[in-house]
């Protein structure tokens, strides 16, 4: 894929704050932020709170997508598997006979105000990934048959859909917090290696809502179960009881299925058995890719970037020193990562790691999204 450079994101106000709410920055100046933090939640808590309650009271009426909606999304600010979640959703439901699609808000995009409907060969060929977003061109790139679309306002961009291809149900990314539009079902994911009784509220902490508002959620997915330690997951799973009761919760792993080389072919896991790897990624929850590598056997070292990182040419020279440095055998990149790799070629070896979400336990609960979505569209077509 060519590479079309996005805006260079800066990392420094977003590892400010990592350092200042995670307490890594234990400084006197630290501290004082942080109080400062805690004070702004309670505004951002009122603005939360004020703008759900129009919606929950009826003075804003919710409105109802041209197609049904699926939303997968988090509580947390990102990390939890969104992406992958969707994906695995949307092969799940052409398994069963419909037709879905992905609609995304489109992080870092510049599309514009109008919708933009991507296909396997438009991510290649046509849109470039700073207009629609990594993770719309990754999608787009995996799934076959499956129209990936992004907007702002995702009315609007159903109702595209609804008109301009044959799908019969929209999988909704990140749509927890889009309060404006009605859904079949609220997915909402938590990432088992998060102590989720330590977060707080934005901006003191990861939190985009309150613990207690996942009795909004239909089902709860745990993702990266296989990285959490028993008594981590075990802990996980006794504070949902207790916020959700009986709410379905389905547990699942991120799998590696995959390894190819970057514009090449695929190559052998074991590959990468006992060899020096540095993981370079840009992505909500590095220490989860970079854990899958050493499940793999390899001795892993990391470069980090922000979230959502555009890769520029000396971001690559850097990268390839850094692996010279270390002695690295190869370079292991995430397949989101990969889209926004610039067409440069590296003396050591980069790999693409590629995975699919598994279930570990609660497969009738899925079946029951899918049998409830298969409802919904003889409903809509009656």
């Amino acid at each position: 894929m060519k590479n079309h450079q996005g805006p260079r994101q800066s990392a420094i106000l977003p590892r400010w704050w990592e350092r200042t709410v995670s307490g890594e920055d234990a400084s006197l100046s630290a501290s004082g932020s942080r109080l400062l933090l805690q004070a702004a939640s309670g505004l951002y808590w009122l603005g939360l709170k004020g703008n759900l309650l129009l919606y929950t009271s009826g003075l804003k009426r919710r409105t109802r997508p041209a197609l049904p909606a699926i939303s997968i999304g988090n509580l947390t600010m990102g990390g939890t598997g969104k992406t992958t979640a969707a994906a695995f959703l949307a092969r799940r439901l052409q398994h069963a006979g419909i037709r879905p699609a992905i609609v995304l808000r489109g992080y870092r995009g510049h599309s514009g105000r109008q919708p933009v409907i991507l296909c396997a060969d438009e991510a290649t060929t046509g849109w470039r990934v700073s207009e629609t977003g990594d993770e719309a061109c990754l999608l787009a790139q995996t799934l076959d048959g499956v129209p990936v679309a992004v907007g702002k306002r995702r009315e609007a961009v159903i109702a595209r859909l609804a008109e301009n291809s044959d799908a019969q149900v929209v999988i909704l990314d990140d749509g927890l917090q889009y309060f404006r539009m009605n859904r079949l079902a609220d997915i909402v994911l938590i990432d088992a290696t998060v102590d989720m009784n330590r977060q707080r509220l934005f901006p003191a902490g990861y939190l985009r809502e309150p613990l207690a508002h996942l009795c909004r959620a239909d089902q709860i997915w745990i993702t990266h179960a296989d990285q959490a330690s028993p008594s981590q997951l075990s802990r996980l799973k006794s504070l949902l009881r207790q916020i959700t009761n009986k709410l379905p919760v389905v547990e699942t792993t991120h799998q590696v299925t995959g390894l190819r080389v970057l514009s090449g072919p695929p190559v052998g896991l074991e590959e990468i058995r006992e060899r020096h790897v540095l993981a370079v990624s840009a992505i909500g929850n590095p220490e989860s890719f970079e854990q899958s590598l050493r499940q793999l056997g390899a001795e892993v070292t990391a470069r980090r970037y922000a979230d959502h990182h555009y890769y520029t040419v000396q971001d690559l020279r850097e990268i390839e020193a850094t692996a010279r440095a270390q002695h690295a055998d190869f370079v292991a990149t995430t397949a989101k990562d990969a889209v926004k790799w610039p067409e440069q070629e590296l003396d050591v070896p980069v790999i693409v790691v590629e995975c699919q979400l598994q279930i570990i336990s609660g497969q009738q609960a899925v079946a029951e999204v899918v049998d409830h979505a298969r409802q919904a569209i003889g409903e809509h077509y009656d």
